[in-house]
């Protein structure tokens, strides 16, 4: 499958505000402003592809994965030329999708971590120059 970069990691956090004034300080970045997901998640990004996120829910799978795992990297991220062929090409490797959605201008999807070590996998398809932009739709 054709991979044009490593575009995000998105780390589970406790409080989304704490954690993005830290990674702000940390690495002199400004977030989006964050907004919610399918999968239960508030989440922000910066240009870097530091993807923060918080479950929404004490009771959803984010949480679930919260509690069981603690804050921490839980998804990988890569951005792709052709979504519907990575697709295609992942689960005839044998790795289920989890779903698909539209995040701003990004058409994401996204595999389940026990068919990939582990780590969730999120391939994003979009024209804009970096993460940031295109989830957030500028």
């Amino acid at each position: 499958m054709k991979v044009e970069r490593l575009d995000l990691a998105t780390i589970f956090v406790k409080d989304l505000d704490k954690a993005t004034k830290l990674f702000s300080d940390l690495f002199e970045t400004e977030f989006v402003e964050p907004w919610a997901t399918e999968m239960d998640t508030r989440e922000t990004i910066d240009p870097l592809g530091i993807n923060l996120a918080t479950p929404l829910t004490r009771d959803g799978v984010s949480a679930q994965v919260m509690e069981r795992k603690g804050e921490g990297i839980v998804t990988l991220g890569f951005k792709v030329p052709k979504l519907d062929a990575a697709i295609v090409e992942m689960q005839s490797k044998g790795i289920r999708l989890l779903g698909r959605e539209k995040i701003g201008n990004a058409n994401v999807a996204t595999f389940h971590p026990k068919d990939t070590c582990g780590a969730m996998i999120l391939l994003a398809e979009y024209q804009e120059k970096d993460a940031a932009a295109a989830f957030s739709g500028r």
